[in-house]
């Protein structure tokens, strides 16, 4: 325990504020009776953070406990319930709640730190999951000392000597049953493989916690090496500069591209996922896609890698009236233009079937290309190099027979009128800055 105090001495200054997770079991009970004890002799300001999920009866009965055992502590107390069911994957719902929770109060306070009890045994259970189930660098070194808001000073000790810690002390706590049950994966490494590794080593968990600070000295050093080179400008990889470098450089370009998303979004990423993407990287091909979940897609576009929004993921098919805008392009109507550029289509509506249709491209798509036959318009795209999720954005203007008239800005088909012909529609096609959308996002 005496580790865990002066690691805690050396990390929290005087004057602050510091969140303490706590439930009531005995790992948190343990922090907050240690932390109440060194406020004594340092000046620094405790907020404990209480959920109560609202499954057992006994709940109630701990948060009722730990609001009064803060009020005599003179400490403040925050709790929150879950009132609304959790009707599935309660465990990882609950989590996103609480961590929420907690950093609602970090910024309320002004916090410096988000404290938690996680320990040194279970930093071992969460190092062996993360190997088993396949992880990054980062990810195998399992629970940080300081991970951004959070601090983990338990790490330096195990659960025998909390144990102790609350024995000698005379220190209340409450006892969660269902953390027994083996049908939670992290139980059976708990009774089954810790408990080996412990008559192995008694301290198996400090050689675990050398360990994970090893590795994160390796990914600290390649972090710095990509940020340094600057193989990523707006998470997009410079497929130029990283593809003469080795393999775990290029995946740590790809991790942190990854991590950025999903500080805003859902993207669950799998070895398999990483694998593809690399080999995608290397490959000689020019363009290529690969979905990944939650509707994004990691794209090569010539010299450039990327991981993207697909809003388009299962086309688009619209009614053309007189004007039409996405985020890449603007069409509308116009009465009359000296243009005639293949941003420009002249038509006689008498020739074609109205109405027109702005749709995405679909699967064998051919155009009756303007003076020059058909031709596929895959082929066209590939001709004029436009990227293959640039392809799925472009709008194709069609009438109602499927004709395609005109693609903006790349060819214009047999439909299209002369300005000495007869016509009655000009459609003008204005291109967004695509690339500048791109970086943007």
């Amino acid at each position: 325990m005496q580790e865990a105090i002066k690691y805690l001495k050396s990390i929290i200054d005087c004057n602050t504020t510091v969140i303490v997770a706590c439930s009531g079991g005995p790992d948190s009970m343990c922090l907050l009776s240690l932390l109440c004890d060194l406020k004594k002799t340092m000046d620094f300001n405790i907020v404990v953070a209480h959920v109560n999920h609202k499954v057992r009866k006994q709940s109630d009965k701990e948060y009722q406990y730990l609001e009064q055992y803060c009020l005599d502590n003179n400490i403040i107390f925050e709790g929150m319930e879950i009132v609304h069911k959790i009707p599935n994957n309660f465990e990882s719902e609950a989590r996103c709640i609480r961590y929420s929770f907690f950093k609602s109060l970090k910024a309320k306070y002004n916090a410096k730190y988000i404290i938690t009890a996680h320990h040194g045994d279970d930093l071992v259970e969460t190092i062996l999951m993360r190997i088993t189930r396949g992880s990054n660098l980062s990810g195998y070194a399992g629970i940080k000392l300081i991970d951004n808001d959070y601090l983990h000073p338990f790490l330096y000790v195990d659960k025998k000597e909390i144990l102790n810690y609350l024995k000698s002390n005379h220190i209340k706590y409450f006892i969660d049953k269902t953390n027994n049950k083996n049908e939670h994966t992290r139980n059976r490494y708990r009774h089954h493989v810790l408990t080996f590794l412990k008559k192995e080593n008694p301290l198996v968990h400090l050689k675990y916690l050398a360990y994970s600070k090893k590795l994160l000295e390796y990914d600290k050093f390649i972090d710095g090496y990509v940020t340094d080179s600057r193989f990523i400008n707006k998470n997009i990889i410079d497929i130029k500069k990283v593809k003469k470098q080795s393999d775990i450089i290029i995946k740590k370009c790809l991790e942190k591209i990854i991590v950025d998303i999903q500080k805003k979004d859902i993207l669950d990423i799998s070895d398999q996922n990483i694998e593809d993407m690399l080999k995608m990287i290397k490959s000689s091909k020019s363009n290529s896609t690969i979905c990944l979940n939650n509707n994004y897609v990691g794209i090569k576009d010539y010299d450039s890698f990327y991981i993207k929004k697909d809003i388009n993921a299962n086309g688009f098919n619209t009614e053309f009236i007189d004007f039409y805008e996405d985020d890449n392009w603007l069409i509308k109507l116009v009465k009359k233009i000296e243009d005639d550029s293949n941003n420009v289509i002249r038509l006689d509506s008498k020739s074609i079937r109205m109405p027109l249709i702005i749709r995405s491209r679909t699967k064998g798509d051919k155009m009756q290309v303007k003076n020059l036959g058909t031709k596929k318009v895959k082929d066209i795209f590939i001709d004029e190099k436009i990227s293959l999720h640039e392809r799925d954005l472009w709008p194709i203007i069609c009438d109602s027979n499927n004709n395609i008239l005109l693609i903006p800005g790349l060819k214009k088909s047999k439909f299209a009128k002369d300005k000495t012909e007869k016509y009655d529609i000009i459609l003008l096609c204005e291109r967004k800055n695509f690339n500048e959308e791109c970086q943007k996002e």
